[in-house]
């Protein structure tokens, strides 16, 4: 497994490496351009970033490295900040989880463990499914002349669901990957989910719409084309 470390903090660098480098190939950046160079020209199956880093900060390098890489590694963030507000800077910038300092060396293996289990995103300009295509920047959905414009939830559920074709998506999974560990009330995700089927319908007009989010009570959800369940 290869993991990049950005890090300004050589002390806690040299425990991670410590105590990692044993399983895993790691390598290590100093400050946030280089660690952003780092990880938009390899692959990396995790990125562990501190937020606080001289040149480029955790946030902007999260945000720029969303954008710009093409194979996407999961991002680990540490920081010293704690507060719901920071913890929702990271997740909005694109973070994938958040570890406080300071952090038991072993929960920080666990994290990248779970982290690495998932599969990479891969950051096309356009993703389709049958006739439906999404643009995931411009957060737009389209089938044939008929668009709609998604809120970035609505936008990044209807992604991971076109990515996992034909595979259902559990939404323990994506409850995660909006509000990481601290969900909201029950019923806001199947709300989301609401809201794209009505979508959904609307691009298609006229009948039974041939592309809808199917629902497994023990799987999750998925796309489904037709009567294909």
């Amino acid at each position: 497994m290869r993991v990049l470390v950005i890090e300004d903090n050589l002390d806690i660098q040299a425990n991670i490496a410590d105590y990692l480098e044993p399983e895993f190939l790691l390598d290590f950046a100093y400050n946030g351009e280089e660690g952003l160079k780092l990880a938009c020209t390899n692959d990396y199956d995790v990125i562990v970033l501190d937020l606080n880093l001289p040149r480029l900060d955790g946030i902007e390098l999260c945000r720029r490295y969303k954008a710009e890489a093409r194979l996407q590694a999961p991002i680990l963030m540490l920081t010293a900040r704690d507060t719901l507000d920071d913890k929702e800077d990271g997740f909005a910038a694109g973070a994938d989880d958040y570890l406080t300092k300071p952090f038991a060396l072993r929960e920080l293996k666990m994290r990248i463990g779970a982290l690495a289990s998932r599969p990479r995103v891969v950051n096309a300009l356009e993703l389709r499914f049958a006739d439906l295509v999404l643009d995931p920047s411009g957060q737009t959905a389209r089938i044939g002349d008929e668009s709609r414009h998604l809120n970035k939830m609505e936008a990044d559920i209807l992604k991971w669901l076109m990515q996992e074709v034909p595979n259902p998506l559990p939404g323990s999974t994506i409850s995660y990957q909006i509000w990481g560990d601290e969900p909201p009330a029950s019923g806001a995700l199947r709300t989301h989910i609401y809201n794209l089927r009505r979508i959904l319908a609307e691009l298609q007009p006229g009948g039974d719409p041939a592309i809808e989010i199917a629902t497994n009570r023990t799987r999750g959800y998925r796309l489904t084309r037709g009567g294909d369940r």
